[in-house]
């Protein structure tokens, strides 16, 4: 794909994949942002040790649950699905607002095991506008007192 002259590709991501900079990047931002430990928590469970969070990605990708974007042979973005969920989408910095986030979503929503719903963060109106553009709408908000 091409967008905005940025060439990637979108595709499941293999054991091959280096995914340590964009996954610590990403769960770094989700750590720091309203809910995003209850977020990462509800997508890897209470043990967030490196190792854990290894072992169940290698899960993921082995089920065909995370897909990336790639340029230049380095990953740029993902998305984790589960149980008919989209459950994270993460873009690196200078690769936002090219299309990259959309295409990877559309992708995804063209998989063999399309997710019908998605997670997004508390505030996090950027990931919102993401999903309403291909098509979504906001159906269920859940409170929680912490």
């Amino acid at each position: 794909m091409a967008d905005q002259g940025l060439s990637y590709a979108i595709r499941p991501a293999t054991a091959g994949d280096e995914l340590n900079a964009i996954l610590s990047a990403a769960l770094d931002a989700a750590r720091s942002a309203r809910g995003g430990l209850a977020l990462v928590t509800q997508i890897w469970g209470e043990d967030l040790s490196p190792d854990h969070i290894a072992e169940r990605l290698r899960g993921d990708i082995a089920a065909g649950r995370l897909w990336i974007a790639e340029a230049d042979d380095a990953v740029i973005a993902g998305a984790l699905v589960g149980e008919g969920c989209l459950r994270a989408v993460w873009v690196d910095p200078p690769y936002r607002r090219r299309g990259v986030a959309r295409a990877l979503v559309n992708r995804v929503l063209t998989s063999d095991h399309p997710p019908r719903d998605a997670w997004a963060l508390p505030g996090d109106r950027a990931t919102k506008s993401l999903y309403e553009s291909v098509g979504w709408k906001a159906r269920l908000l859940t409170m929680r007192g912490e």
